[in-house]
């Protein structure tokens, strides 16, 4: 289901987020050069949507994008995963193009998680997928 589309200051898309039922999971398709105020906006706004649909996960798929965010890993850091934390997340599966740049930003990005979700990465949707399937199935029999 159609959540929400985020646009850069110039009109461009750089974000759709859907709900997935199945998981449930948000599933967050990034697209175009990732600036850092497209990233800080965009992971704030699919977490949000994570809370409000009431679910523990996200698919977070950047096979769209050309480029790395390197820039934005202090910031993710910081305040993006205490917030992450704070809403919820329990599981993200992260989703990269093999020929992109932004694979070395997503194995950065795990390393500063430690430990606080669990952070998978994946060079195609049906592992992604499988993984949230997994993790959301073994949730369910722990409650």
């Amino acid at each position: 289901m159609f959540l929400e589309e985020l646009y850069s200051s110039v009109g461009k898309l750089f974000l759709e987020i859907h709900y997935q039922a199945e998981g449930p999971w948000i599933y967050a398709d990034w697209v175009g050069y990732p600036t850092s105020g497209n990233v800080l906006k965009g992971a704030r706004a699919y977490l949000d949507q994570m809370q409000r649909q009431r679910c523990v996960a996200v698919l977070n798929d950047n096979r769209h994008l050309v480029g790395g965010w390197n820039a934005s890993l202090d910031w993710l850091e910081r305040e993006w995963i205490p917030y992450a934390v704070q809403t919820g997340l329990k599981f993200w599966a992260h989703l990269d193009n093999p020929d992109a740049f932004s694979q070395e930003s997503a194995a950065a990005l795990r390393e500063r998680v430690n430990g606080r979700f669990q952070i998978e990465l994946f060079d195609n949707l049906p592992a992604a997928q499988a993984w949230l399937r997994a993790c959301l199935v073994g949730r369910v029999h722990e409650l």
